[in-house]
């Protein structure tokens, strides 16, 4: 038996091994160890969590690492008020950097809207062909998946 054959045999095998087709977001998301924080935002509402999950749906999202949120004075999920609810917070937070299209390159001063209403993201082309978003952030690296596409990013994207 070749090494391709028992790779195929261990697949057959261990059932989480076998590949159904290309990884989605929803695939890519939960295992990249330096997105945790964030993942866990768009997790914590049902309603995006379903967008993320849904393989139909093309998607770009801008991810803040964790470093980004360990040095943040005020966290995403804080409440100054009793009438504030923390989930609906998270969501509104993680609704701005979510795309409603998949884009692989930007054209350079190019405005995208995300799923928040009211809020666009101001893409600038780097001289290292990474890119700067409304003028102070930037992308980091980029993770590819059949329903969109994920960019890292070192920091908050601050409210307009």
């Amino acid at each position: 038996m070749n090494s391709d054959e028992r790779k195929k045999l261990n697949m057959q095998d261990n059932e989480e091994s076998i590949l159904t087709g290309p990884p989605t977001l929803d695939d890519i998301l939960p295992i990249e160890r330096d997105l945790t924080v964030f993942v866990d935002f768009l997790k914590a509402s049902k309603e995006l969590s379903n967008i993320i999950a849904n393989p139909d749906l093309s998607l770009t999202l801008f991810a803040p690492t964790n470093s980004v949120f360990r040095n943040l004075t005020h966290k995403p999920s804080h409440v100054t008020n009793q009438s504030e609810d923390p989930i609906e917070k998270v969501q509104k937070f993680a609704l701005r950097y979510v795309v409603p299209s998949v884009y692989s390159s930007f054209s350079d001063g190019e405005l995208l809207d995300t799923l928040k209403e009211g809020s666009k993201i101001k893409v600038e082309k780097n001289e290292d062909g990474s890119y700067k978003l409304n003028g102070r952030i930037n992308t980091i690296s980029r993770l590819e998946a059949e329903n969109g596409v994920v960019y890292k990013i070192d920091g908050i994207l601050e409210e307009e």
